[in-house]
């Protein structure tokens, strides 16, 4: 199974989104953020690469900075979205 990467600005506003994605049913795990793609927030939300659109529609009204990576290889990770 393939996974994403969600991160957000700061751990307010991954709790916030975990708080939306979880009441709408969405399969979901808050981890630690890789140091690969960020150290600012500790924490990222990991979530089923097939959900992407949907957590994307979910949070649309959450006005913070959106990114979202995938893990291609051993501590690397690309940019999929940023919004």
């Amino acid at each position: 199974m393939n996974y994403y990467l969600l991160l957000l600005p700061s751990v307010h506003d991954v709790m916030k989104a975990e708080k939306i994605l979880l009441n709408a049913g969405v399969n979901l795990n808050v981890i630690a953020t890789p140091r690969e793609i960020s150290h600012n927030c500790g924490v990222v939300i990991r979530f089923e690469s097939s959900n992407l659109h949907k957590l994307l529609a979910l949070l649309e009204e959450l006005p913070v900075e959106k990114k979202v990576f995938k893990k291609v290889d051993d501590n690397v990770y690309v940019e999929v979205i940023q919004e």
